[in-house]
This record gives structure tokens, C-alpha cells and sequence, in this order.
């Protein structure tokens, strides 16, 4: 059961977007995928189909006496088989301060899965734009950890941050990557620059090269994914290669 995370301390760069559109490709191919959106602002769960609503989340499962098991909080993606959600809410921003006085705190989600009655063949996580104690439970925790990597200035912005914190808090094992995230060809100049300064950092940068789409756009506007709005449009390919570099990265057969 392997989880692969997407987490970074810069927005905007497209990190939940990357999320989803991982998460419902490896559902299209037949794996039976869990969500956990642990970033407060819920915006996974709402493209994968969950209506905002007073409901269990994902944070209920976690601390010295959790109020609900994980059982009570996942629920199935209604708009794709395979695909289950352990959905965020916004009060998990207050809920993440209490988390932080908890001295299990990087056991929270193995702690958490113990409470599921059935095992998912992956798991995905999405994290919020910062290092809580959420971020810090994932980084310990998952298997893959890719850090979006947006082309243009300050793009490595947050890359060292995040690689500090996933040692800080791994004993051992787990993979750190990178991914190029709203890749640009006309900007041949900002992409060299890019990519010698990739060459210099010790994360390893992974293959797929996701492209600027106003198709992907569009469908994040619409908390949609792109594999539905525009099955054909730029960027599809490249999200699906994403998903299955990510899935041999983690063992997932």
C-alpha cells in the first residue's frame, strides 16, 4: 500500500492540480486509489466531486483520541470508479494546531489506516502550501514525495525547504522528486536557466514535463479534472505519463 504525496511550501504552482490528475488516472487504470486532502482549503475533494458540507474529515482520524475512524470519513468519488475520498474541511487549520502538541504526531497516519477495513492499492496525498504538522506526518509517512516545480522566476523557491524537512523527518527509505510543472517551450531562455539550476539540486527531477493548458485550467476552475472536460487537449498525455512514472516509483504493479 504505497502512498505517493505531493507537497510544497510555494503556491500556486499547481500542486493539487497535479494531485487529482494522478489520483484519477491511476483510478482509470484500474487501481483502487484512496485521497487523503490534507490541506484545509479542501480544493482535492472538490474537483474529485465532493459538494462542501458539514461532514467527518480526514483530521477526525488523527491525535490521542481520534472522533472518527477513517472507515467513517472516506467516502466513494462520485464521478469515478475505483477512486475513494478522505475529504478535508477548513477547520483542520485549527485542528492542525492541536495536532502539533501531539507526541505522536508522525504516526498520524499510519495510526489512521489501522481504522480502514479494506486496503487501497495507493494512496494519495495532498498537503497544504506549508510545513505543519500535517506536511511533516506526510513527509514521514509516504513513499514518493513530489515537489511541483513551476517554470519561470523563483522556481526552485521552496525546493530546499522541502527536501530539509523530508530528512528532517524520515528514519529511513522514501523517495524525494521533483516535477516540472506548467512547462513553457516558447520560453527557451527561463527553461535553460531552469534546468541548470535542476542540475545543481540533489532532487532527482522526474521525466514528464507538464505543459501551460488553458484546457487544465479550465477544468480546475470548474473543479473538474481535464481527463473528462478535454480528454484530448495538451497536457493529457504528459499528466497519464506523470502518473505512471509515479506508480513504478512506488511499486504499484
Amino acid at each position: 500500500m504505497p502512498m505517493i504525496a505531493f507537497s510544497t511550501i510555494k503556491g500556486g504552482v499547481g500542486k493539487t492540480t497535479l494531485c487529482v490528475h494522478v489520483a484519477s488516472a491511476l483510478a482509470d487504470s484500474g487501481h483502487r486509489v484512496l485521497l487523503m486532502d490534507l490541506d484545509p482549503q479542501a480544493h482535492a475533494s472538490m474537483v474529485l466531486g465532493l459538494e462542501p458540507a458539514e461532514a467527518p474529515c480526514v483530521a477526525d482520524t488523527f491525535g490521542p483520541r481520534p472522533r472518527h475512524k477513517l472507515d467513517d470519513v472516506v467516502v466513494a468519488s462520485p464521478k469515478r470508479p475505483n477512486l475513494f475520498i478522505a475529504r478535508a474541511q477548513p477547520r483542520m487549520a485549527a485542528m492542525e494546531r492541536e495536532l502539533f502538541q501531539w507526541g505522536h504526531r508522525l504516526q498520524a497516519i499510519p495510526r489512521a489506516l489501522k481504522t480502514l477495513s479494506w486496503t487501497p492499492d495507493v494512496i494519495i496525498a495532498d498537503t497544504p502550501p506549508n510545513l505543519g504538522a500535517y506536511t511533516e506526518a506526510v513527509l514521514h509517512f509516504a513513499d514518493v514525495v513530489v515537489a511541483p516545480v513551476p517554470t519561470g522566476a523563483f522556481a526552485l523557491q521552496g525546493l530546499g525547504e522541502i527536501e530539509t524537512a523530508w530528512r528532517d523527518t524520515r528514519e529511513e527509505g522514501g523517495q524525494l522528486v521533483a516535477v516540472v510543472n506548467l512547462w513553457d517551450r516558447r520560453t527557451t531562455a527561463t527553461n535553460d536557466a531552469m534546468d541548470a539550476a535542476l542540475k545543481e539540486s540533489t532532487v532527482p527531477v522526474l521525466r514528464a514535463r507538464i505543459p501551460r493548458s488553458e484546457a487544465i485550467n479550465q477544468a480546475g476552475l470548474g473543479y473538474e479534472v481535464v481527463f473528462d472536460t478535454s480528454p484530448s487537449a495538451p497536457g493529457v498525455e504528459e499528466l497519464r505519463e506523470l502518473a505512471k512514472e509515479l506508480a513504478r516509483r512506488a511499486g504499484l504493479r
